[in-house]
């Protein structure tokens, strides 16, 4: 019988902490977006009227759902024995939010030649989605693999 033998939970209560930060970051921008009409006058910027939308939704409110899918598989990760399971899926997560988040401070950065008044949003997401990634890779190479006869 094979098992993971893991030093200690550090690695998923700091992606807890990161998606959670993550929750709060991106929920206030949602609200803004969805209830107030846009995020262009707050500290941290998401282009107003320029704003990219997929499927007709800000994408704020995609990556809130995608920091909720991490906060909820980082829960269940500690509570789980095979920790390196949920490592791995957080692992990937955190790599496409960080594509994702990198590809949209580009395009509105670059492309739209949005003109921000404050910290552009994805780039905040990147940041978040990078750390999220790095810390899930490093808790990949901490966990051990044993044979437990």
């Amino acid at each position: 019988m094979q098992t993971v033998i893991f030093m200690g939970n550090a690695f998923l209560k700091l992606i807890l902490i990161f998606s959670i930060a993550g929750l709060l970051f991106s929920g206030y921008l949602s609200y803004y977006n969805v209830f107030v009409g846009g995020c262009s006058e707050t500290i941290i910027s998401c282009g107003g009227p320029d704003q990219v939308l997929i499927f007709g939704l800000p994408t704020c409110v995609l990556g809130f759902f995608m920091y909720l899918a991490v906060s909820a598989l980082s829960l269940i990760g500690l509570m789980s024995e095979n920790k390196r399971k949920f490592l791995k899926i957080i692992f990937g997560l955190g790599l496409f939010g960080a594509a994702f988040a990198g590809f949209l401070s580009f395009y509105e950065i670059y492309i739209l030649n949005i003109n921000f008044t404050g910290i552009p949003a994805c780039v905040v997401g990147l940041v978040i989605y990078a750390f999220i990634a790095i810390i899930s890779g490093l808790g990949l190479r901490v966990a051990k693999k044993t044979t437990i006869n």
